[in-house]
């Protein structure tokens, strides 16, 4: 059975606005099609949008100024890919 190495995209905005853009590696522990994990993962997208990280074994973007009383840990997906 083949290995599929999905890349994820996505974005953190804090609450200047400023922007980290982040690629990684995120699991797939089932080995799911890309197609198949990524209506997955859309489902379970917070406003059909965000996602926290730290949820999926992700790292949060995140600025040296970090304030946890106004910043978030939501990102906003951007697209998954495939690499063998």
């Amino acid at each position: 059975m083949r290995k599929h190495k999905i890349i994820i995209e996505y974005l953190y905005c804090d609450v200047a606005i400023y922007k980290l853009y982040e690629e990684a590696e995120i699991r797939n522990p089932y080995n799911l099609e890309l197609v198949d994990f990524e209506n997955w993962f859309r489902n379970q997208l917070i406003d059909e949008m965000y996602f926290v990280p730290h949820d999926f074994g992700l790292i949060k973007p995140q600025f040296p100024n970090y304030n946890p009383k106004l910043d978030h840990d939501w990102c906003e997906f951007i697209l998954l890919g495939e690499e063998s």
